[in-house]
């Protein structure tokens, strides 16, 4: 697919390859960098026809395994093989907001990062799935934890 530029692209195409062949390894790219933008203004010159003699071509960066655009890439596993869906964080939460109404939220997330590693569960991140769980219908609409269990006194 080949494109003649317009006159008023036509510096700003020559621009953007001379910038692309200087992204070498002299100048602080890494080797996939420098290969990955060879490739694309070598990609612009045939795209735009324009003669390649017209500019300084530094040597052809070499990779071992090539740039990040060009050649074979590695299949892509499934989502699911991936990240497992998530480490159960929601469903520990939600499980202890149920069968310790009396536990605050920081506890609660401090039970839950205990019990799983990497987790990151703070009291606002209880208090979403507390939330979620009353407006799905999941949770009693009318419970609200005891101001006692925060550490403040009922004013009933």
């Amino acid at each position: 697919m080949t494109k003649k530029p317009s006159a008023r692209e036509l510096p700003l195409v020559r621009r953007r390859i001379a910038a692309l062949l200087d992204k070498t390894e002299a100048n602080g790219c890494t080797p996939g960098e420098a290969a990955a933008a060879f490739e694309k203004a070598e990609e612009l010159a045939a795209k735009y026809e324009l003669d390649p003699g017209s500019f300084r071509w530094p040597q052809r960066p070499s990779t071992i395994f090539g740039s990040g655009t060009s050649g074979a890439k590695p299949p892509k596993q499934p989502q699911a093989a991936v990240s497992g869906r998530g480490k159960g964080i929601g469903r520990l939460a939600e499980r202890l907001i149920v069968e310790h109404p009396d536990w605050t939220y920081r506890r609660i997330a401090d039970e839950v990062n205990a019990w799983i590693d990497g987790a990151r569960a703070t009291e606002k991140s209880v208090r979403w799935y507390a939330a979620r769980m009353r407006r799905d219908g999941r949770m009693d609409k009318d419970r609200r934890r005891s101001r006692a269990a925060h550490g403040k006194p009922r004013l009933d």
